[in-house]
């Protein structure tokens, strides 16, 4: 990722301002009005505010008992909490009270060290490790009331001791352990999402990549008394880019507060040792929106600190995250296109400080909108969800500037998050425009041509490749002829071939390619099943041997492997397998890679036949 080396201006500790007995907060704290936290005038940390209770909290010992009705009743209770709120508190997580307290006493006690000692830690934006007063590296950016120290966990490449705390080792191991720990119920929570989708429980994991590559980082939030907590926050509103959040909170002091029905603010009051649990931005990609990623907030207190240790749960930051295939259907199409974490985080740094709150995080719908009749609308003009940069479909996530001007997530990273039109920074989520993109259903561009699909919007890119009537160049080469995708096969049958086989994916076909001839292969499909794979198997001779080499030719989205099996008369054998590449241009040069080659010393006289297969997961494994 390209990351700035130094924060934009002097780092001021907020712990300083609110020691200095200030009567009045700097101006780089106080929130625009129409952003403030709004603080209603009675006790805004009432225990007995009914709106608390629907942040559910569960008991996960229910997993580990024998009563089959306690535990799926507890099973239950997770799925609803992810797909309504995104929210939960824990209890009996398996994290000993003690280590809790000792972690937060060990923290608490760095927070009250002299400045200077502190400072040691200093942060800065490249890797945001150590002690910190400020996420995101806009200069001039209005900032938030509070200070953290933050440092990377696992994998154990990030892992950097030399970025923790001066402490005593056995403060160390509080922290390690703490760690540990967290990591364990992180996987596990992991484990219970997956099996909630009706999904194999390691398949949120491995989109992560894997239980060794995903990353797990702490950040202890320091939320020193203000004296306007009315005009500012200890945390502006932002829902969580990562996978999963547990929070240690603070119970002697309340201040999270989750965005709820009708908009309202919800505070969430912790129970004894309970750790909460939310659903992150990646989360919600991954499962399509199924489970919620919801905005939330941090307001503080004019009377008290607050110490609270955040874990974030996420993928490996160059995987590509988008909704899993099993969860993608024509009737819930994918929401989100796909992006690495490491994409998407750097989007969010460049809105971490000032304009969080203008952005929307899609919101649960309230109960009183249930049994109502869908309504539909019409909108005549479609190029008015197209990027105004490169005319393409817009796709989640959209960001925007100031001045409302929206692109395409491709277009502003080529931009450094440069508005085109106005040269502001684009920093805010539009969440209006991603509503109506989730929402919106089209016909398919091909309608006129034959093509009945109805498809999401977002999603017109993605249907083009693959769909039977879309037009494309004849992938031969010296070839100029155009046709349908579903012409593709008679097409290069009839002009760029001299042999061609039917096949049924996991089934061999015996075939016999000739040096500088092709063969093709069509899949054999059912009607209704669409248009069949194409692959071309082609042989070529060198000094070395005879190569074999196949690609599919057809579109798809789907992965395929083969496999070469050769015999011959004089009882040599080969094997190869490889995964099938698609490719838009057939070449008349040997490849360079994922190809047989039988050696000139074999005995000319063999049999030769191509088994393709579709992967799987567990081929994957």
């Amino acid at each position: 990722m390209n990351m700035f080396q130094d924060w934009p201006e002097p780092i001021v500790r907020v712990q300083s301002l609110s020691q200095s007995n200030l009567k009045a907060i700097p101006n780089r704290y106080v929130k625009p009005l129409s952003q403030r936290p709004n603080l209603p005038s009675q006790n805004h940390h009432n225990k007995h505010n009914p709106v608390t209770a629907a942040i559910s909290i569960i008991d996960l010992g229910g997993l580990y008992t024998n009563d089959i009705t306690l535990h799926a009743k507890t099973l239950d209770e997770i799925s609803k909490a992810c797909k309504e709120w995104g929210f939960f508190q824990v209890v009996n997580h398996g994290m000993s009270p003690q280590l809790m307290d000792r972690a937060k006493e060990t923290w608490r006690d760095f927070f009250h060290l002299p400045m200077e000692l502190k400072n040691m830690h200093a942060n800065s934006p490249k890797t945001y490790e150590g002690y910190g007063s400020r996420l995101g590296v806009e200069k001039g950016a209005i900032l938030d009331w509070s200070d953290y120290y933050y440092l990377h966990y696992c994998p154990l490449s990030l892992k950097d001791y030399t970025k923790w705390p001066s402490l005593s080792l056995h403060r160390r191991e509080i922290l390690e352990d703490y760690c540990k720990e967290m990591v364990k119920l992180c996987e596990y929570l992991m484990s219970i999402l997956s099996r909630n989708l009706g999904l194999q429980e390691d398949i949120l994991q491995n989109a992560f990549g894997g239980k060794e590559e995903s990353g797990g980082c702490l950040r202890v939030n320091y939320y020193p008394k203000c004296p306007q907590p009315e005009l500012t926050f200890g945390l502006s509103p932002h829902s969580d880019p990562g996978g999963l959040t547990i929070l240690l909170p603070d119970e002697q002091v309340a201040g999270l507060q989750v965005r709820g029905c009708d908009n309202a603010w919800i505070t969430v009051e912790p129970a004894p040792h309970a750790l909460i649990v939310n659903t992150g931005d990646q989360i919600q990609m991954l499962t399509n929106s199924i489970y919620k990623s919801i905005e939330h907030r941090v307001i503080v207190s004019p009377a008290k600190e607050r110490l609270s240790l955040a874990f974030f749960y996420n993928p490996k930051g160059n995987i590509p995250i988008e909704p899993l295939k099993e969860l993608v259907t024509e009737d819930s199409p994918a929401l989100y296109s796909s992006t690495t974490y490491d994409q998407y985080r750097q989007f969010i740094r460049f809105s971490e400080d000032g304009d969080n709150s203008t952005s929307q995080k899609r919101q649960r719908t309230s109960g009183d909108t249930k049994g109502k009749k869908k309504r539909t609308a019409t909108l005549h003009d479609l190029d008015a969800i197209e990027c105004p940069l490169c005319f393409n479909p817009l796709t989640i996530p959209i960001f925007q500037c100031d001045n409302g001007h929206i692109a395409c997530f491709t277009c502003l990273h080529k931009l450094k998050q440069k508005c085109a039109t106005c040269s502001l920074k684009t920093r805010s989520r539009n969440r209006a425009m991603e509503r109506v993109l989730e929402l919106l259903r089209v016909p398919c561009p091909n309608v006129e041509l034959g093509c009945s699909g109805i498809i999401s919007f977002a999603e017109t890119s993605t249907h083009l490749e693959i769909c039977a009537f879309t037009k494309r160049a004849c992938p031969f080469s010296s070839c100029d002829f155009v046709c349908f995708n579903k012409d593709l096969y008679e097409h290069s049958v009839a002009k760029h071939c001299e042999s061609s086989y039917m096949f049924e994916c996991g089934k061999p076909v015996f075939i016999y390619p000739m040096s500088g001839k092709r063969v093709i292969l069509k899949e054999q499909t059912t009607e209704g099943e669409g248009e069949g794979e194409i692959v071309i198997v082609e042989c070529f001779d060198t000094p070395q041997g005879r190569i074999f080499y196949a690609s599919c030719i057809g579109p798809g989205e789907e992965e395929l492997s083969y496999t070469f099996k050769l015999f011959s008369s004089c009882s040599d054998r080969l094997w190869f397998e490889s995964d099938l590449e698609r490719v838009l241009e057939v070449s008349d040069e040997p490849p360079d890679e994922h190809f047989m080659l039988v050696p000139s010393c074999m005995c000319p006289d063999y049999k030769f036949y191509i088994c393709i297969n579709r992967q799987t997961e567990d081929d994957d494994e």
